[in-house]
């Protein structure tokens, strides 16, 4: 391994244990810092390849304040070490570029998959003989879940699938609905050496919040009323594998913790156990909301948003892959003839060019509903259909409407199966799944008559 590291650090204890972890792992360690203008007068002497870099340090200048002034001056590329921060100091830090935090107290586990991740970041992509970046392609054609795209931004979130997957590193999806997050997941997954594994999805947004913990982390026979038999939860039904969180950022505060803990220490405690259960899993999680905002307002957890975004994953909305959208089009547009048995060929022209100037605040999911409509509309071998005179694309507001509208039935129907699993069908009486949705049995009979939901 090669990197030559600055540690800046105002506590000598932390300061050393950093620096055997570091050398140990086979970096070069140039010099430790206490201060802003020491660390400064130590990168004017040898410019270091990376930065560890503690928030407070003695005097008066932050390490943020450093690392504005090595990042504008220098391009030093830099990790923060931090304990818990309040809201102000996280927005701060995210106001700068660093690669990535570590959370005090640290280990040898964390300083490691860092170190790799940061230098994987800091690679130059390989060029090839035709001039072509070898890295840029998707991921492995033999999965089914393919991310298509030729556009820059899509290749640069497929390049960071590249180059986390094979770790076991947490990895934070971010994205507006309907941008193929999932996609991204899987892609990670498959690519990883737990492949061959579980991979199993939690949607944390269509939890019943009663049933949150015994959801994730599993309950033993009588632990509480209605718990008629034990049963595992996820994390635990993810051993050896995947336990991907989607829409992290809706889970409640009150179970932000325990998730936390679980996270830090690897290990469960299952509700009316007493004995902790070590789990090796990867951990992805996935949110469509700004999850830095969220805890500055106070909906999440500092320390745990920490502990998620060690490795970032930005998917671009559709509006900034102008030039992906013609080949998704198509590729939807195969797949819907084949699916339909409809023989459509082609997208025409004028559709093609309204496809373009359509800003598809439904993202990719939209376009994927719109040419599956057109070619159910279609009656020759050319889908043609004007965006402007469409109900639903006519207005973007509308159509956002009712695109929420659409996700917000699924997921009510999500959380009213998933409750009526958990009461093995039960509905009436005070532990049927009446009571927990806090609904009257007569609503829920109708809820689930006019959701289609069958035994």
């Amino acid at each position: 391994m090669t990197g030559k590291l600055l540690i800046v650090e105002d506590e000598f204890v932390i300061a050393q244990d950093l620096r055997t972890i570091i050398t140990n792992l086979g970096y070069a360690v140039m010099g430790h810092a206490k201060t802003v203008q020491e660390a400064l007068q130590k990168i004017e002497k040898e410019t270091p390849d990376l930065v560890f870099l503690d928030i407070r340090l003695i005097g008066d200048e932050t390490g943020i304040d450093l690392a504005r002034k090595i990042d504008k001056k220098y391009g030093i590329p830099y990790l923060y070490v931090t304990s818990f921060s309040d809201a102000d100091t996280l927005e701060q830090m995210n106001s700068t570029n660093p690669l990535g935090y570590i959370l005090k107290p640290f280990d040898e586990r964390d300083i490691r998959v860092a170190l790799e991740i940061s230098f994987s970041k800091l690679q130059k992509p390989k060029v090839d003989s035709k001039g072509s970046k070898s890295d840029s392609t998707n991921t492995d054609s033999k999965t089914p879940h393919i991310i298509l795209g030729e556009s820059q931004v899509i290749q640069d979130a497929l390049k960071k699938v590249k180059q986390v997957a094979r770790t076991d590193v947490t990895v934070l999806i971010n994205g507006e609905t309907g941008t193929g997050k999932e996609l991204f997941m899987h892609a990670v997954h498959q690519n990883s050496t737990r492949n061959g594994h579980s991979l199993v999805k939690v949607n944390c947004a269509a939890l019943p919040a009663e049933l949150i913990e015994s959801v994730l982390f599993g309950h033993e026979k009588g632990s509480f009323t209605g718990a008629t038999e034990k049963r595992l939860g996820k994390f635990e039904l993810a051993d050896g594998g995947t336990l991907f969180l989607d829409e992290i950022g809706e889970l409640p505060l009150s179970s932000q913790s325990k998730l936390l803990r679980c996270l830090q220490e690897k290990e469960i405690e299952t509700i009316g156990g007493n004995v902790l259960k070590k789990v090796d899993i990867r951990i992805i999680a996935a949110t469509n909301r700004d999850l830095s905002k969220e805890v500055k307002e106070g909906n999440f957890r500092a320390d745990l948003y920490f502990r998620l975004n060690i490795f970032p994953i930005q998917v671009p909305p559709l509006k900034e892959r102008e030039s992906d959208i013609t080949l998704l089009a198509n590729r939807f547009l195969k797949t819907f003839s084949k699916k339909i048995d409809k023989q459509v060929d082609t997208i025409s022209k004028k559709t093609l060019e309204a496809f373009q100037k359509y800003s598809w605040p439904g993202n990719v999911r939209e376009l994927k509903h719109y040419v599956e409509r057109g070619v159910i509309l279609s009656e020759g071998k050319e889908m043609s259909i004007s965006i402007e005179n469409g109900t639903d694309m006519n207005n973007e507001s509308t159509y956002l409407e009712e695109f929420q509208l659409k996700s917000l039935e699924e997921m009510e129907r999500e959380q009213i199966i998933q409750t009526l699993q958990y009461c093995n069908g039960k509905i009436r009486g005070k532990d049927g799944a009446a009571a927990i949705l806090k609904l009257h049995p007569n609503t829920l009979d109708f809820r689930i008559k006019k959701l289609g939901i069958t035994k």
